[in-house]
């Protein structure tokens, strides 16, 4: 009744991998598939160790990323009523795939576990402010999304936001499961500089898929409020060169900031990204205007 599913790619670390499979063996289900695209033989030779607990399925790489047809691959090996996606840097706690299951079992079309850094945060309560979906440690009605027509491959990335939106217009209830996964890629937790400006780089193509969800009309404004607030940090600055004491209206904006992520370190970490997201829009904009008279 219920598969857990995991891709393993090329640039993958063993130790996550072997960290992550041996969470999901943990967990009360039917089948653990492992879909290998790496071909790696260190990788190859960690699950000829356990193959006869897991279902292994190997694959040529991809010759360019794409998250969506990689979603849809993984749920082609699906049998099951109820899929659990879990990323192969993501551990899923003990038995915590009961409750994913749970959630989808009461009607949820798609249920995610919001991301811990450390082993101190797993049993952190959600807040309010924590919106975003994910596919790293995940589960669907495999049913439903047959009936959506599966992913939209022309998000190669941001899928996990198409997916939500497209549920969401289509009637089905998506929400998050209570609990965390322990993510082991700590660049997404922007604790440094470095992680800080990796997500920035990231962010300027991420408007490509936003705009395109706009063009799409699955538009979540939840998703777009990092626009407005970091973009009017570029609108002030330009009225404030025609007319100077505008720039005080940037002692709120930043005290909102400071407000929001808990802190002047954390605010810091997550301006650079979020400057990045808002400066990309007009690529993100010209892209999908190309697309759409092509």
């Amino acid at each position: 009744m219920v598969q857990i599913i995991i891709p393993v790619g090329p640039s993958d670390k063993v130790d996550w991998v072997k960290k992550s499979v041996l969470s999901a063996l943990s967990q009360p289900v039917d089948d653990v598939i492992i879909y290998d695209n790496s071909q790696r033989d260190d990788i190859s030779n960690l699950f000829q160790e356990i193959n006869d607990k897991i279902t292994y399925i190997k694959d040529k790489r991809m010759r360019k990323v794409n998250m969506a047809k990689l979603r849809n691959k993984m749920l082609s090996l699906a049998t099951d009523k109820y899929v659990i996606m879990l990323d192969s840097d993501v551990i899923i706690p003990k038995d915590y795939s009961i409750k994913i299951v749970n959630k989808l079992e009461s009607g949820i079309a798609f249920s995610w576990m919001h991301y811990a850094y450390s082993e101190d945060e797993i049993e952190k309560p959600l807040s309010l402010t924590e919106l975003n979906p994910n596919l790293g440690c995940a589960g669907v009605n495999l049913e439903i999304i047959k009936k959506i027509g599966y992913f939209d491959e022309r998000y190669e990335r941001d899928e996990d936001i198409w997916l939500y939106a497209k549920l969401k217009k289509s009637g089905y209830k998506v929400e998050p499961a209570e609990g965390r996964c322990l993510h082991l890629n700590k660049v997404h937790a922007r604790l440094d500089f470095s992680s800080s400006l990796s997500e920035a780089r990231r962010n300027l193509w991420r408007s490509k898929y936003d705009v395109m969800l706009i063009f799409d009309g699955l538009t979540d404004f939840t998703f777009l409020t990092g626009y407005s607030y970091y973009g009017s940090y570029y609108i002030l600055a330009i009225l404030s060169v025609f007319l100077h004491p505008l720039a005080l209206l940037y002692v709120p904006l930043i005290g909102y900031g400071i407000y929001y992520y808990k802190g002047f370190r954390k605010y810091l970490l997550n301006l650079v990204p979020g400057l990045a997201l808002a400066i990309s829009f007009p690529y993100g904009l010209g892209y999908n205007i190309i697309q759409k008279f092509k």
